[in-house]
């Protein structure tokens, strides 16, 4: 902001003004009349911004003493209900939200710059990003739904049973799934031409919008790639049962020689270990089964508001991202001027460190 133009004082500016090359760097058109000048507004909307940050932390913070209540309180069922997380896809979708905490750092520095076409691209491929997260989260909230697994009264999981319902989210996923590419496929061939003729705006938002479709299609590819539906698991574990019998029988062929050796050794060692047992009380509380029937909603009750509120966060920033984008090709940034291009990279950069907590605490429970 060294370079920041400024404003004449009242007194010194004629009222009949001559709007000629010099008053064009004395009114920048993005300084707002109850400024003096641009650092000011700068400076303002700068404070703005981390006041608002400032109480998106306290309203999260929260979330997680909710989180650390119940999970001190049932510290087992919390163990227990992680494991219907799907990790990898949670590890997914933290590096794709740090690639775009990445790319638009970059585009703010861009702004700095005035680079507009940087600003563009950086914050094009952020939005794309966005949408892969949306898309894999979109499989796996319905995964859990189409389980029996949602929040509160929702809940109606029970271990080794399935949920019949008269429809299922999977059998909609394929539909989704090739509408998305297609449609986003079309729309962003669609801005494309628009800005090829010079509709620049219209052209890089209604392109930036197709690139969302699109890459919301791709994320639910990758989710499906990785996570089966219940249904899709036990054919996967009936074909591998099928080949791990036959394995297993090859197997116990080839061993029996060093099977009959080991008998005798193995029998005198699981005489000792049985006859240490019947000295050791025996377990008399709930199974895993019976906890998570009945704490299991507690867990994904905090699963499902902490993450589907930071989902909201995720589509809010979407939507500011679509704006800069929208200003940035009206040519509305300037080295002088980038202060909404910083102030939706700082709520991105939130939105993502939020994330970077969510995942540890509710995917990796030890």
């Amino acid at each position: 902001m060294a370079d920041a133009a400024t404003l004449d004082s009242p007194e010194t500016e004629p009222q009949t003004a001559d709007h000629g090359h010099g008053d064009h760097h004395d009114h920048h058109p993005a300084l707002e009349h109850h400024f003096e000048d641009l650092d000011q507004q700068f400076d303002a909307g700068k404070l703005g911004m981390w006041l608002f940050l400032a109480q998106e932390v306290l309203f999260f913070s929260g979330l997680f003493a909710a989180y650390t209540v119940y999970r001190w309180a049932n510290p087992q069922v919390f163990v227990d209900a992680h494991h219907h997380l799907n990790t990898t896809l949670g590890a997914i979708n933290t590096i794709v939200l740090l690639a775009s905490s990445l790319a638009i750092a970059w585009g703010v520095r861009a702004a700095m710059r005035g680079d507009r076409y940087t600003i563009l691209t950086t914050h094009v491929f952020t939005l794309g990003c966005a949408a892969v997260f949306m898309g894999i989260k979109t499989i796996e909230y319905t995964h859990k739904w189409d389980e029996g697994i949602g929040a509160g009264n929702f809940y109606k999981f029970l271990e080794g049973q399935h949920v019949h319902g008269d429809w299922m989210f999977a059998d909609y996923v394929l539909g989704l799934t090739v509408g998305s590419l297609a449609v986003g496929a079309v729309v962003s061939l669609i801005g494309m031409v628009l800005a090829s003729n010079g509709s620049r705006v219209w052209g890089w938002c209604v392109g930036s919008v197709g690139v969302s479709i699109l890459s919301l299609g791709l994320g639910i590819v990758i989710a499906k790639c990785i996570m089966l539906t219940p249904l899709e698991a036990e054919m996967a574990a009936a074909h591998g049962d099928g080949h791990g019998a036959h394995a297993a029988h090859a197997e116990d062929h080839a061993a029996e020689p060093a099977h009959a050796d080991v008998a005798h050794a193995s029998e005198e060692g699981h005489a000792e270990a049985e006859g240490e047992a019947a000295h050791e009380e025996p377990y008399t509380g709930p199974s895993p089964a019976e906890r998570m029937s009945f704490s299991g909603p507690n867990f994904f009750g905090i699963y499902f508001i902490m993450t589907g509120v930071h989902a909201v966060h995720i589509i809010a920033g979407m939507i500011a991202i679509l704006w800069v984008i929208a200003k940035a090709a009206d040519g509305q940034f300037d080295a002088d001027y980038f202060l909404p291009v910083e102030n939706v990279g700082l709520y991105w950069h939130l939105v993502d460190l939020v994330w970077i907590y969510l995942f540890p605490l509710l995917y990796l429970i030890h």
